[in-house]
């Protein structure tokens, strides 16, 4: 059964060690905004529960979208550079 790859309602920005102002430790509501992904694995790809397997800028911080499972990236539906938010599938994982 293939495991969808839904974007959160909110995401804490990635960690940055250069930028340890109050806003990267509130998470960014993604329901109301969106995003741009960048794809780090590739479809075929083995992907561990709790990777990090794309990213996503928005207001100038990173985001990063991790495997809700572990198996294959079999899918990919939004593609690089494509925009998402709160609630889209990026793709799936068998």
């Amino acid at each position: 059964m293939a495991t969808a790859i839904i974007v959160p309602d909110h995401l804490l920005p990635k960690p940055q060690p250069y930028r340890n102002c109050a806003c990267m430790k509130e998470p960014i509501d993604l329901s109301e905004k969106k995003s741009i992904v960048t794809w780090l694995c590739e479809t075929g790809d083995s992907v561990c529960e709790g990777q990090v397997i794309c990213e996503g800028e928005v207001d100038k911080k990173t985001i990063e979208i991790k495997a809700p499972a572990t198996g294959v990236l079999t899918e990919i539906l939004i593609e690089d550079a494509h925009v998402f938010k709160a609630g889209d599938v990026l793709g799936y994982i068998t």
